[in-house]
């Protein structure tokens, strides 16, 4: 008997092990999720993205995705996501089996599309800016790039296009705009005017002649010309009209704009376009190839047909950044005319504002009889600016109206020796691009109005008279500059 309850015993035993045990086999895990990047992934429309996590429990799993708490999908393990419009989303995916839930959520943001928009009509004259002002929406980022071109020649870099051209015709302008992955290109055609102008900046603003030994204020032509009709002393507001007539029909019609300091300014009659990779300009001017002449150009931004001040840029050259005086002043004061029977006396002085004070005293002396013109008239070569000798008989000498007594002259001073460099007309090729301010800093420019040239360099030479020493050379006739022609070069009519 009690064999037989040991027995029993032992199988109850069993049953409440076995029992125990299929118990234990049937308790699930907590499905855990990982591979789930917590970075936001950024999408465009019409992208497509598989999320695709990782799951170390799969058995009896039920499986859910929702977009921005809406259930998109259900019963798999990955999910594409397509970028259908516009906006920020939370793609979460979601685990549940008997043993717990787990879930986790894909940030996306499918940002808006790049849309351009731009007025049907684009209409100009050849030679004038139109500014293009596009609008453009798009996603909200920092790092969008444009570029304008016109068939394989990039002409603009930035979203607004100052858009000039010397050509007539009818060009189509792309607008490429750039952010993200995104890229748009959108395309315009721009009709331009045909015009008629000149090529040369024929009108004179502003002359400011620095003298010396032999300058001749009153040539607009040739220096060399003086006796033969290329003189007209006149008042300095009838010197301009003038000139600006001569150099009007004669763009070869040159201004002596004398010693260190001495400047010229010109307008054209139209702006001179900026074009990209090539020289715009052609200027002719009396130097050597060691003492070019600074140049400085405008553009005539708010269109009032007058150079302001912060308008002026210089166009970098081999000597840009050599100046040894970087504001250098040189004052001129007339001091007095005398004559006897046979010679005519004029005399000016001069000095600058450095600390070791240069000064001197210029004097012309030359015959009555060996300064006549051919039209009997008395030469002003060698005279102060707007000094004239209007009457023959009395030889009495005048400063004309417009024309001051003493004036100075302001820039930077290059010296330099210019021993052995031959002074001769020369045709020099500027580029606006070179174009810098006053930190030195590249200015782009759509093109130019205004140019002004001034004498930069201040020579000294070795001296045949002084057994070869380096004298000072400034107020030497030799030396001073003359301004020519100053061409637009892309312009063909």
């Amino acid at each position: 008997m009690k064999n037989l309850k040991a027995i029993i015993f032992l199988k109850l035993l069993f049953v409440v092990i076995l029992f125990a045990s299929s118990c234990k086999k049937d308790v699930q895990v907590k499905p855990s999720i990982t591979g789930v990047s917590e970075e936001t992934t950024i999408l465009n429309i019409g992208d497509k993205l598989t999320l695709a996590p990782n799951i170390t429990n799969t058995k009896g799993n039920n499986y859910i995705w929702l977009v921005n708490g809406k259930e998109t999908a259900s019963g798999q393990l990955n999910y594409t996501f397509q970028a259908t419009e516009a906006g920020t989303f939370d793609v979460t995916f979601k685990v549940t089996n008997k043993g717990g839930t787990d879930q986790q959520s894909f940030k996306l943001i499918v940002e808006k599309p790049i849309v351009i928009t731009l007025a049907d009509q684009l209409n100009v004259s050849m030679c004038n800016v139109l500014e293009i002002t596009p609008a453009v929406t798009g996603p909200d980022r920092k790092d969008y790039e444009y570029e304008w071109s016109i068939g394989d020649s990039i002409i603009g870099k930035k979203l607004n296009l100052s858009f000039i051209s010397p050509e007539a015709g009818t060009f189509e302008l792309t607008l490429r705009a750039t952010a993200g992955k995104q890229s748009v290109t959108y395309k315009r055609k721009i009709a331009v005017k045909a015009e008629q102008y000149l090529k040369n900046a024929y009108t004179v603003l502003e002359y400011a002649p620095s003298p010396g030994k032999n300058h001749n204020w009153s040539i607009i032509g040739s220096a060399a010309n003086w006796k033969y009709g290329d003189e007209y002393p006149l008042a300095y507001n009838d010197f301009l009209t003038k000139a600006t007539g001569i150099r009007k029909v004669n763009a070869n019609a040159a201004l002596f704009l004398g010693s260190w300091g001495g400047s010229a300014t010109f307008k054209f009659d139209h702006t001179v376009a900026n074009v990209s990779g090539k020289t715009d300009l052609e200027l002719t001017a009396f130097c050597s190839l060691r003492d070019q002449p600074a140049v400085y150009v405008a553009y005539d931004y708010n269109k009032n047909g007058m150079p302001d001040e912060n308008e002026w840029y210089e166009l970098k050259n081999d000597d840009y950044g050599q100046e040894d005086i970087p504001e250098y002043e040189m004052i001129f004061t007339y001091n007095k005319t005398e004559t006897d029977a046979r010679r005519i006396y004029s005399y000016f002085n001069w000095k600058d504002n450095q600390p070791n004070l240069a000064n001197g005293e210029v004097i012309t002396n030359k015959t009555f009889t060996s300064s006549m013109t051919t039209a009997g008239a008395f030469s002003n070569r060698g005279f102060f600016p707007g000094l004239n000798v209007a009457d023959n008989a009395t030889k009495q000498a005048v400063i004309l109206d417009g024309w001051k007594t003493s004036f100075s002259r302001k820039g930077k001073r290059v010296s330099r020796n210019l021993t052995g460099a031959a002074p001769f007309f020369q045709s020099l090729n500027l580029d606006i691009d070179l174009a810098v301010n006053k930190k030195g800093e590249a200015i782009q420019l759509p093109g130019i109005d205004f140019v002004k040239v001034q004498k930069v360099i201040y020579p000294f030479q070795q001296d045949l008279n002084t057994a070869n020493a380096i004298a000072d050379y400034n107020m030497e006739e030799g030396r001073m500059l003359q301004v020519g022609s100053i061409l637009d070069k892309h312009l063909k009519n």
